[in-house]
């Protein structure tokens, strides 16, 4: 099988892969990523990128500085982060900010289902992880 590039990575999705449903596909001015937005996701926007031997696929959360008690929600996650399946949790910097985000990756000698998935899955995720970020600033979930 063939390594996945943004080229052949942007073919996949613009497919319109079941799993996914209705998507955009657009690669971003910096080209080295590619966006894929999962409009019946609330247009949820997945950043996908292809080198070397492996896939990852990134949903941006939101800004760190935007968590009230960022240590104590950070132990929170790095509790509870394996309780996500096929995600990570991370913190990303953004035009110089810092956010948090959710990823995963995967071989980039995996077949195109196995791809699909990793993107589904990791939107599912993101929402959770999404509502996790709001109760925690609603004071919802205890430290």
């Amino acid at each position: 099988m063939a390594v996945w590039n943004l080229a052949s990575l942007t073919e996949l999705f613009a497919s319109d892969p079941a799993a996914l449903g209705d998507v955009d596909v657009t690669i971003p001015p910096e080209g080295d990523v590619i966006r894929v937005t999962l409009k019946e996701r609330g247009h949820l926007d997945v950043f996908v990128a292809a080198g070397g031997d492996q896939v990852l696929a990134s949903v941006m959360l939101a800004p760190a500085a935007s968590v009230p008690r960022r240590e104590a929600f950070e132990r929170l996650v790095l509790k509870t982060h394996k309780l996500v399946p096929l995600s990570t949790f991370g913190i990303s910097i953004i035009n110089g900010e810092e956010w948090y985000e959710l990823f995963g990756s995967l071989s980039a000698h995996s077949p195109a289902e196995i791809v699909v998935e990793e993107v589904a899955v990791l939107a599912a995720n993101a929402e959770d992880a999404a509502h996790l970020i709001e109760e925690w600033k609603n004071g919802e979930i205890a430290e």
